[in-house]
């Protein structure tokens, strides 16, 4: 009798189709978030890196118009950093504008190279290389480098820090190179 009872009450449960949804919603509802939580956090990272790459482009533009560079220029240069990167935070940005000079032979070096926000300048007179078919024999570029470590929204839990950085080459628009007057 324990047997037939077990039985029926195992094929009535096994009939009964009541909680289904429920069960189903439960299941995917977590994994669901999740991705929509991924979505959203590559698509901020996305949007940033946009502004830190707009950010290096104008900066290069901005700086490659002068004809010479003081140090009040260099400041107003990359402070204007914060109007391109709005609504984001400058506070993780770093900047290097530097002037990069080839001789004769294509060997270029740092003429000079200020920082901004925390970054280390690059050596004066230390060699670089310059991107393949850059180098043009006794030429003068600006240089900016831009980096910037991307905080996740929703924390660092699902998603870690993401370093961004970018950088540009420009010619001097005004005059073949742009002294830095301190």
């Amino acid at each position: 009798m324990k047997g037939v009872l077990s039985a029926a009450l195992g094929s009535r449960l096994a009939a009964d189709r009541r909680g289904v949804a429920a069960v189903e919603f439960a299941m995917t509802v977590p994994v669901l978030i999740m991705v929509y939580i991924a979505g959203f956090e590559v698509s901020q990272a996305m949007a940033t890196y946009r502004k830190v790459s707009d950010t290096t482009i104008e900066l290069a533009n901005i700086a490659a118009q002068y004809t010479t560079i003081g140090t009040a220029d260099s400041t107003s240069i990359m402070n204007a950093s914060s109007q391109i990167m709005a609504p984001y935070s400058t506070q993780n940005l770093t900047i290097v504008l530097s002037e990069i000079t080839t001789d004769a032979n294509n060997n270029a070096k740092v003429t000079w190279s200020e920082p901004y926000n925390g970054a280390t300048a690059l050596p004066q007179n230390s060699a670089i290389t310059l991107p393949s078919g850059l180098a043009t024999p006794n030429t003068n570029y600006i240089l900016i480098q831009t980096t910037y470590l991307y905080n996740p929204v929703t924390g660092t839990t699902l998603v870690p820090s993401i370093p961004m950085t970018d950088q540009i080459y420009m010619l001097p628009r005004a005059s073949p190179s742009i002294p830095f007057t301190g």
